[in-house]
């Protein structure tokens, strides 16, 4: 089904919302730095101009980017706050705190109910994924950003036709859709849900790079991880070069080249240093996973929240 007008405006926004808030974190962009114009990201999007400029009043709605009359759209230059986002945005708070309140939740409360809401019950997720790159990247992101302890399973654990113990204990799976039905064949009758996780490529926010004159360099453990790489990269593969610890030289990576390294990789070289232009981290999964596994985590922990 094609995208509505909206529904493609708020997909454009996203991936926006990452390279601005990216970009900001790794350095490569600065408060008060100008964006592209809409046209130029028209083109990059195959939409109208217009879109791309509505898409960008979300943002500037949110306090994310200033659109300048007459000079063009720049990251905002709204200052930091310790131990907040890279980038304050005003809108966005705001936001929240109104929902609050239009639900019967004065501001100052809004805060600790909504900490109720993913603390009072930590929730156990089953990971299935080929790869040791993917296994470490989705079980982190899992543990640091949604507060659930991520256990990890090669594709191994489908073998036998009986469901192993710690599997069975998880509250949820994620997995790939590779594995999906045969998941789903184990653990659907035992009450548990299995997410397909629309996973991002690990350079899915900066795919642009693959136009620029040198190819993306992404560092990882595991040698499967290159046919996966490859794979998401689609038309524009033989820009990837995939270097494999263990395999590869990463001293061989070139100064002036961008380098992704993956969450695995990092915790293998530690604080071996890696040429090149480093590519700050992207989020494994997207919005639509993302929102899913936040709605489990919420109904898990509100009703763990009813029960006297």
């Amino acid at each position: 089904m094609a995208s509505t007008p909206r529904r493609r405006r708020m997909e454009i926004a996203e991936v926006m919302r990452r390279r601005v808030l990216s970009g900001v974190a790794s350095g490569s962009l600065r408060r008060n730095d100008r964006l592209p114009s809409a046209r130029e990201l028209a083109g990059e999007f195959d939409v109208d101009p217009r879109l791309v400029l509505s898409s960008y009043r979300v943002l500037a709605r949110e306090g994310l980017v200033d659109i300048r009359r007459r000079s063009g759209i720049y990251v905002a230059g709204t200052p930091p706050v310790p131990g907040g986002p890279p980038v304050v945005a005003d809108g966005w708070v705001a936001d929240v705190l109104f929902a609050g309140i239009e639900r019967g939740l004065s501001a100052p409360r809004l805060g600790d109910w909504l900490r109720r809401c993913v603390t009072t019950r930590r929730l156990r997720a089953a990971v299935v994924a080929l790869s040791a790159d993917q296994l470490e990247g989705l079980c982190g992101e899992l543990r640091e950003l949604y507060g659930v302890d991520a256990v990890p399973f090669a594709p191994a654990v489908l073998d036998g036709s009986s469901v192993p113990t710690e599997l069975a204990a998880a509250d949820f799976v994620v997995t790939e859709s590779a594995y999906a039905d045969a998941l789903r064949a184990r653990m659907t009758p035992l009450g548990k849900r299995v997410l397909v996780a629309t996973i991002r490529a690990d350079l899915d926010t900066h795919w642009q790079l693959l136009r620029q004159e040198h190819p993306v360099y992404v560092v990882v453990t595991d040698p499967r991880t290159e046919a996966l790489l490859s794979q998401a990269a689609g038309v524009h593969a033989d820009r990837v070069k995939a270097v494999v610890i263990g395999r590869d030289e990463v001293s061989h990576v070139p100064a002036d080249a961008p380098v992704y390294v993956t969450r695995s990789a990092r915790q293998r070289l530690a604080s071996t240093p890696i040429p090149g232009k480093p590519i700050p981290a992207a989020r494994a999964f997207d919005a639509a996973s993302s929102l899913e596994i936040l709605r489990l985590i919420v109904s898990a922990n509100l009703k763990a929240m009813r029960t006297p």
